[in-house]
């Protein structure tokens, strides 16, 4: 029988895994008190991951600091 490798892939998270996961922080960090709460919260991160994720990566990157542009350019 051949030997068979693969490659691992990246963990790849699309914009409902970050406004979930984003959420989740939300509430440990603030708390929400409705569901109202917990649901505009999810909604604003995810309209945020869905934007960031049409978005061209050089342009997020003007968005940066100095000091962690200046990194990542080496």
């Amino acid at each position: 029988m051949a030997d068979i490798t693969t490659k691992p892939t990246p963990i790849q998270r699309n914009p409902l895994d970050v406004a979930t996961e984003l959420t989740q922080l939300h509430i440990k960090k603030f708390g929400a008190d409705y569901e109202d709460d917990i649901a505009n919260a999810f909604v604003k991160y995810f309209a945020l991951a869905a934007k960031l994720n049409r978005t061209h990566p050089d342009s997020l990157v003007n968005l940066l600091p100095e000091e962690i542009k200046s990194k990542l350019k080496k």
